[in-house]
């Protein structure tokens, strides 16, 4: 009985709520599809083999229904095109590596029969792997002359105290010369 009224509550308190401002999609919010009329409701989600992008409730049926909740919902995105093949209106899923682009599985079986091809989210581990490779090899290069420009600023730190120490002995040498001329001066005038 519970059950009842809160069904019967959301179905009505739902559809004869104005809809809040908040909720409503503004500038840069992907809308719902569903929704009808100029104040459409922002989307939270987008289904990939719908095509389509869902308030909260209209995407209650994705959660309810045992067909639809094998749906791949994504955060609510505007490119939902992108993610489409173009020749076959089919969710691009498969990355042929021969080629390098997203294809779906129909693209697998005609234009790229015979290339390397792997999940599609199977390529995007394996390239965010390898850019965390080159990253970890970048900040050890970076590390690694970050060590060197030390070592030759120590080396110049160095070389500058060396210089001062050599012209003062070197002050030092000629001073100890001319006191020791200036002594023996005058003893060769005379």
């Amino acid at each position: 009985m519970l059950a009842d009224m809160v069904e019967k509550l959301r179905k009505t308190g739902l559809q004869a709520a104005p809809l809040p401002a908040l909720c409503c999609a503004g500038p840069g919010d992907v809308a719902c599809d569903v929704c009808t009329g100029t104040r459409k409701r922002k989307a939270l989600m987008s289904c990939l083999p719908c095509l389509a992008s869902y308030c909260e409730t209209h995407l209650l049926s994705h959660y309810e229904s045992p067909a639809l909740k094998k749906h791949k919902l994504v955060k609510a995105t505007a490119q939902l095109q992108e993610k489409i093949c173009s020749h076959h209106d089919k969710l691009l899923e498969v990355y042929c590596r021969t080629d390098q682009q997203c294809i779906c599985y129909q693209c697998v079986m005609d234009e790229h029969k015979g290339h390397d091809t792997v999940s599609a989210a199977a390529e995007r581990t394996e390239k965010q792997r390898q850019l965390g490779m080159s990253q970890q090899k970048v900040q050890q290069r970076f590390q690694e002359r970050e060590k060197k420009l030390k070592e030759l600023q120590q080396a110049v730190e160095s070389f500058k105290v060396s210089i001062v120490d050599q012209r003062r002995h070197t002050i030092s040498l000629l001073s100890s010369s001319q006191r020791e001329r200036e002594r023996g001066a005058p003893l060769q005038s005379h």
